[in-house]
C-alpha cells in the first residue's frame, strides 16, 4: 500500500551476518555508525545478526538491541555454507514473529531470506549493496569473493540476487550504482546512493599510537586488496633512499585472511622484513585508527572497493594516501585528492605518489588538510543517517 513519507520515529531492523565488535568489515564498521544515528535521532533499532565468538543472545550497544541469533561464529568473518543456511532460516523465524517499519539487509546469505518473508508479510525491505563482482567484461573478476573453482557463479548469482524486487536498493557510491544498471541491468529509479559516514569526532578523540610509521596497509588480506604490491612499493623505495644514505621506509601491515602467511613471505623475498612490524588482525577498531594516525601514508593498492572506507578513515586521522584508482576510489578521493592516485597495476606510478608524499613535506601537508576537509564536508555521521532515513521513507511509501 502507498502512503505519505513517514516523519515519526521508526523502527529499523538490520540484516547482516556479522556485526561490531565481533567482526570489523567495512559493511560492520558502516551500520554500526548508522545504527547508533538512528537511535540519537530518536529512532529504534535492532540488529540481527549471527553468533559471534563470546556474543550473548541479546545485548545493548550504544542504544542498538543486537540480536545475535543461528549458528555461533568462532572465526568471523570465517563461517561455513551450512551456517550460512541456518542463519538464513533464523531471518525468516524472526521476521515471521515481529514487524519492523523498514528492514536494512546487507548482501550476500541473508539478502534471499529477508526478501523472501518481507516479501510474505509486506514489510518494506531495503537492499543494501555494496559492490559487484564482475567486470566490465560481464565476467567475473580474478579476485572477487568467490573461490577459483565457483567464481564463474558470481555473476549469475549476482543477476539473480540484485534483480528481486525490494523496495528500494541502497549502495555507497555512483560507481557501484553504474554497475549495478550496466552490468546487472537494474533500474535507475530503484536505486538510491548514500556514500558511508565516518564517525569524525570519534577518530579525533582516538591518540595516535606511540611509535609513528612511514607506510602503512590496512585491509584484509586477500587477493584483491593485494598486499604484495604495498611490499613491492616498500622495497623499490627503500633501495632508492638506500642508495642515498638514507635510513629505510619504517613499515606497517594490519589485516587477517587468507594470504597472511604468504604475505609474510613475501617481506622477506622482498628484502623489507626487518623494516616491517606485521600487527596482523587486531581486535580494536580504536587501535587500527591509532596505528593510522601515526602514519605518513595509508597505501591501498586495492582492484575492487564499493567505497574505500579506510581512504575516508585516513582522511579523517590526518593521514595522507596513496592509491588505485578504480572508480569508487576515485569517487572517495574527489577531484581535490586525484593526483594521490595510480593507474590500476601501474606499480610504478603508485611508487611515485607514495615517494613524493614521503619525501615532500608541504605537498604531504597540502593532501592532508585537503583530505579533512573532503571527510568533513562529504562523510559526516549524521548527514549520512539522515540521507538514509531518507531512503527507508522512500521504502515505506512505496512498499
Amino acid at each position: 500500500m502507498r502512503g505519505s513519507p513517514v516523519t515519526t520515529a521508526m523502527h529499523v531492523l538490520i540484516v547482516s551476518e556479522m556485526s561490531p565488535p565481533y567482526a570489523t568489515g567495512g559493511g560492520e564498521k558502516r551500520y554500526a555508525i548508522l545504527a547508533r544515528e538512528l537511535v540519537k535521532l530518536g529512532h529504534q533499532v535492532n540488529w540481527l545478526s549471527m553468533r559471534q565468538k563470546d556474543s550473548a543472545d541479546a545485548e545493548e550497544v550504544d542504544g542498538v538491541c543486537h540480536l545475535h541469533v543461528g549458528p555461533r561464529i568462532v572465526r568471523p568473518p570465517v563461517r561455513s555454507f551450512f551456517a550460512k543456511l541456518r542463519f538464513m532460516l533464523s531471518v525468516i523465524a524472526y521476521l515471521a514473529r515481529n514487524r519492523p517499519d523498514v528492514v536494512d539487509c546487507q548482501t550476500y546469505a541473508p539478502l534471499p531470506a529477508a526478501w523472501f518473508i518481507c516479501k510474505l508479510r509486506g514489510i518494506p525491505l531495503v537492499a543494501t549493496i555494496h559492490d559487484t563482482s564482475t567486470a566490465s567484461s560481464n565476467k567475473p573478476v580474478a579476485d572477487q569473493w568467490m573461490s577459483a573453482w565457483d567464481g564463474w557463479l558470481a555473476g549469475f548469482v549476482e543477476r539473480g540476487l540484485y534483480r528481486l524486487s525490494y523496495s528500494r536498493v541502497l549502495t555507497v557510491s555512483e560507481a557501484v550504482k553504474d554497475m549495478l544498471v550496466q552490468r546487472m541491468g537494474l533500474a535507475q529509479s530503484s536505486i538510491s546512493v548514500v556514500p558511508n559516514g565516518i564517525d569524525i569526532g570519534a577518530i579525533e578523540s582516538i591518540a595516535p599510537h606511540p611509535s609513528p610509521t612511514d607506510l602503512i596497509f590496512v585491509g584484509r588480506m586477500v587477493p584483491h586488496k593485494h598486499p604484495e604490491v604495498f611490499l613491492e612499493v616498500a622495497a623499490r623505495l627503500s633501495a632508492g633512499r638506500k642508495d642515498q644514505g638514507l635510513k629505510p621506509l619504517r613499515l606497517r601491515m594490519i589485516g587477517g585472511g587468507p594470504l597472511a602467511t604468504s604475505i609474510r613471505a613475501h617481506a622477506d623475498n622482498y628484502g623489507v622484513s626487518e623494516e616491517l612490524e606485521w600487527l596482523g588482525e587486531l581486535e580494536s577498531h580504536s587501535d587500527v585508527i591509532a596505528h593510522v594516525k601515526s602514519a605518513r601514508v595509508l597505501v591501498l593498492p586495492s582492484t575492487r572497493e564499493g567505497f574505500g572506507l579506510v581512504l575516508a578513515e585516513a582522511m579523517a586521522c590526518g593521514t595522507a594516501f596513496a592509491a588505485y584508482s578504480i572508480a569508487p576510489v576515485a569517487e572517495t578521493a574527489g577531484p581535490e585528492l586525484a593526483d594521490c592516485l595510480a593507474m590500476p597495476a601501474d606499480l610504478g606510478q603508485l611508487a611515485r605518489v607514495v615517494s613524493l608524499l614521503v619525501e615532500d613535506a608541504d605537498c604531504w601537508a597540502e593532501r592532508v588538510a585537503l583530505g579533512k576537509a573532503r571527510v568533513r564536508e562529504k562523510f559526516g555521521a549524521e548527514s549520512f543517517a539522515r540521507s538514509t532515513i531518507g531512503v527507508y521513507q522512500i521504502a515505506i511509501s512505496t512498499a
